[in-house]
């Protein structure tokens, strides 16, 4: 629950920065957040003030999602919590009604003949919450009747069939409501006492009472509500007090009345006294009773003073029926409503179905109050969900107002349209107070003020309705952001003006006047290429457009485009020789294009200067050499430069190639022997990896990743002598030159870079120098941090050649057999093929794993070809390209 708070509050504070609402209070409350929702908040907040930025248009439909998504948001974590509250409610009054004792208590008191746990346990966690509907049903005292009926209908089941019907019809339309017709005990328990019993067991449970009554010749309505989440119950009266036999006696007369006009024609067709009489029955009666009332009335007589008693047959109580069955839809299907967009978001459905609803129902005052109260009621519900859904609202009232719209009183669909479009003007902070009668056309010209294309499918519905209700007035969507733009314009509001037209453009895409006025707001703004945009689709539906020639010239003049300008100022004075200036503006851009010519010459001679020296640059990299001594002091920093070239992989990442210069120098070493004997050997030029393969080379050839430590710009490790091999073919397949994997001596002549100590910084080596066990040292140096894995590779100083990482960090493999000293070596650097053991082969460089010692320039081990530890990598070597030679 306090996770669901945090939720809860968040979202709050989320909503009300972005409404403007920030107040004294606002980082006080955020001190009611954990850390977590904090950071959340502010970063909200920093995405809030990146969009305010916008164009006004654009931040409010920005800002009119946000605020839709929040509400949703906050509804359904509410929601949330209410069914969680509601769940335990249930669990616990399921205890209670299968506690023995707590039972008896209940049923002294109990209403209903369905026992609580029964109730309680039929809900289904898979499922829409269905709103459970009791009904208390009255009884009618026919002995009050002069002439009773004959073959009356039953009040009770003629009610719940009806009902059944309609609840029915609620649930097919994916709103599901449990009528539990039949349930009322009796009239023993009734009223606040019966309500106050339910609502004890049953507060978890969605519940409406529908509740009526005869209290001598009166009939009354009430109904009560109680949702989940709800702390007290809603009990209210509909109908107090209401003659129902009065109803009955309307109904009477205005039989009578329908058959009088029967009774005309069948005069006319010569029928005598007596078939007429034998058609007519008890209407005939009432007519002759209606007869001599009106006789009386005319005489003076008042109607208190008259004692007439109407003949009442089963069709008048069906007219009775039918009026309590229509009150009883229409509340129920307001409090149906409720309950599902609340708990459900689903939109009411009543509104759609009053004008059915309430045709065959008599008019007159119960009839507008009944309905009063469904207005009020869904008044209510609109009021409360504009605290969580405000965005839902106008659309909801507009619905409510078309289903009002066919009823005699037009004014209740008119008062509802009006608020509709008062709230639609709310949401965009453009609503004023004012009068309906007097100020309604203020109304409207808000609406015009701040409508747009977004709008289109309200505004339409709004339009409709209007025209339903006999109203002149209409809003234009079109025309009205046309104008706006224009009066935005006269006004310097550019910006403002360029939203506009963009809502004209939206729905109007063929409207050239549109783009031509965008376009003028984009030229104020110096925006010139989105202006030319504008006039190309202008002139693109309207060739004759001089205007448009010689504003888009002007464009392509601010934007140095001399040609087109010219090209379009001739055709402009081609259409209008006389329109000011244009002539001018052409003979200007003329001489300013030709001074332009010339120093484009100019500037492309220095250019091609500047180019080729570029080019020159591109081939080389500086970098600086470090010497250290006995104990990993530096003792020496040289400026060098290297020539190199890149190969391209495809998906930007490349291979740098680093120009190797050919050379003699002394291979081996006097520290092991099968760094022995010491030979001389000479190199021809090549270019060498200026790194060891990374992960990214690696997978951009092979499109795989074997390695131990992942990272683009780590070394490939994990590799074997025959992958690295595969590697060097694919990688040649790929560029269409030769790659291949270093010989031993080729390894050991680019490694000392023309030094004859250890390592090519020198006599030691340090951790700030290359990445191996610094656990060990070697000579005078100190030990240091012993990494455990690979790093990136170029993250340590480089050799006098420009190669990086040849001391550590991956074991590299050369492409010569093994063999266990030099005798017999070749001179030329070239493989070592003869006589070697095939199954091993050389790694030179030591790794991130391997001692110091290891590491030296001399250094050689031999190891299985198909091994591939996560110490072994590789880099490659190539001919040198023939800019380099």
């Amino acid at each position: 629950m306090e996770e669901k708070r945090q939720q809860i509050k968040l979202a709050e504070l989320k909503l009300q920065y972005i409404q403007n609402q920030e107040n004294r209070d606002f980082q006080a409350q955020q001190a009611e957040l954990n850390h977590q929702r904090q950071k959340e908040l502010q970063e909200y907040i920093q995405s809030v003030n990146l969009a305010i930025h916008k164009s006004n248009i654009e931040f409010q439909r920005w800002r009119f999602e946000q605020e839709k998504s929040l509400e949703t948001e906050l509804a359904q974590y509410n929601r949330e919590t209410q069914l969680a509250i509601a769940e335990y409610q249930r669990e616990t009054a399921i205890k209670v009604a299968h506690n023995q004792a707590e039972v008896q208590k209940i049923f002294a008191n109990w209403p209903l003949t369905l026992p609580p746990a029964q109730i309680l346990e039929s809900y289904s966690h898979n499922s829409l919450i269905p709103l459970r509907v009791f009904i208390a049903p009255p009884k009618v005292k026919f002995e009050r009747f002069v002439e009773k009926p004959q073959n009356f209908p039953d009040i009770e089941l003629t009610l719940n069939q009806q009902l059944r019907d309609f609840f029915d019809y609620y649930s097919q339309q994916g709103r599901p409501i449990e009528f539990l017709a039949g349930a009322w005990e009796s009239k023993r328990f009734h009223s606040e006492a019966s309500i106050k019993a339910l609502f004890g067991m049953l507060k978890s449970e969605p519940t409406l009472i529908l509740e009526s009554e005869f209290d001598g010749g009166y009939l009354n309505f009430r109904i009560a509500y109680w949702t989940i989440g709800q702390p007290k119950y809603s009990y209210q009266t509909i109908i107090a007090r209401l003659s129902y036999r009065e109803i009955l006696y309307n109904s009477a007369k205005t039989r009578a009345l329908t058959w009088k006009n029967t009774k005309d024609k069948l005069i006319a067709l010569g029928k005598t006294q007596a078939e007429i009489e034998k058609r007519g029955g008890d209407n005939e009666i009432n007519l002759k009773i209606w007869e001599e009332e009106q006789s009386l009335r005319e005489a003076g007589i008042e109607d208190n003073e008259l004692e007439i008693h109407y003949k009442i047959n089963r069709k008048h109580f069906e007219d009775l029926y039918q009026f309590l069955i229509t009150c009883h839809c229409l509340v129920a299907g307001w409090i149906a409503d409720t309950h599902h967009l609340f708990l459900h978001d689903l939109t009411p459905l009543l509104p759609q179905l009053l004008p059915d609803l309430t045709q065959n129902i008599p008019e007159g005052e119960v009839t507008d109050e009944v309905v009063g109260v469904v207005i009020s009621g869904y008044e209510q519900i609109y009021q409360a969900l504009a605290v969580e859904r405000s965005h839902w609202v106008p659309e909801l009232i507009l619905k409510l107002a078309q289903g009002l719209v066919n009823f005699p009183n037009q004014s209740w669909a008119k008062t509802q349209l009006l608020n509709s479009v008062e709230y639609w003007l709310k949401l965009r902070n453009s609503v004023s107070q004012r009068n309906r009668v007097s100020e309604e056309s203020e109304l409207w010209d808000a609406v015009n003020s701040v409508v747009t294309a977004q709008d289109l499918d309200y505004i339409e519905n709004v339009n409709n309705l209007l025209a339903i209700l006999g109203e002149t007035h209409r809003v234009n969507i079109v025309q009205t952001c046309y104008k706006r733009g224009q009066n935005h314009c006269q006004k310097g509001e550019y910006s403002t003006a360029i939203d506009d037209f963009t809502q004209v453009l939206l729905l109007e895409t063929n409207s050239p006047d549109a783009n031509y006025n965008r376009g003028l707001a984009y030229s104020k703004l110096g925006q010139y290429q989105s202006a030319i945009e504008d006039y190309n689709q202008s002139l693109q539906l309207n060739p004759n457009y001089a205007e448009a020639y010689n504003n888009r010239g002007n464009a392509y003049y601010k934007l140095g485009e001399y040609e087109k300008a010219i090209t379009d100022y001739n055709s402009c004075l081609a259409l209008n020789p006389n329109l000011p200036g244009v002539a001018h503006n052409r003979d200007v851009v003329q001489g300013v294009w030709d001074e332009k010519c010339r120093q484009e010459q100019m500037e492309t001679e220095i250019k091609r200067q500047e180019e080729e020296e570029k080019h020159l640059q591109e081939r080389e990299f500086k970098f600086d050499v470090i010497t250290v001594n006995v104990l990993g002091k530096e003792t020496k920093l040289e400026h060098c430069r290297a020539e190199f070239f890149k190969e391209d992989l495809g998906n930007n990442i490349s291979l740098e190639m680093v120009s190797i210069p050919g050379g003699t120098f002394m291979m081996g070493s006097p520290e092991d022997d099968t760094e022995k004997p010491i030979h001389p050997v000479n190199i021809a030029a090549f270019s060498m990896a200026k790194y060891p393969i990374t992960q990214a080379q690696w997978q951009a050839i092979m499109g795989n990743n074997p390695s131990s430590f992942k990272g683009a710009n780590r070394p490939v490790e994990c590799v074997t002598w025959y992958q690295a091999q595969e590697f060097c073919q694919r990688l040649s397949q790929k560029t269409g030159k030769t790659y291949r994997l270093p010989s031993e001596a080729e390894w050991e002549y680019a490694c000392r870079a023309g030094t004859t100590t250890p390592f090519h910084f020198g006599e030691t080596i340090t951790v700030d120098l290359a990445n191996y066990d610094a656990n060990d040292s070697y000579a005078s140096a100190p030990t240091g941090t012993y990494r455990q894995q690979t790093t990136d590779v170029g993250s340590f100083p480089p050799n006098a050649f420009g190669l990086y990482d040849m001391h550590g960090n991956v074991w590299e493999w050369c492409a010569d057999p093994w063999r266990s000293n030099y005798n017999g070596a070749p001179r030329d650097g070239s493989v070592w093929q003869l006589c070697g053991n095939t199954q091993n082969r050389v790694l030179r460089g030591g790794s991130w794993y391997t001692h110091p010692r290891e590491c030296r320039s001399a250094n050689r081990c031999g190891i299985k070809s198909n091994a591939g530890l996560s110490n072994f990598g590789f880099r490659v070597v190539s001919l040198p390209p023939a800019w380099i030679l």
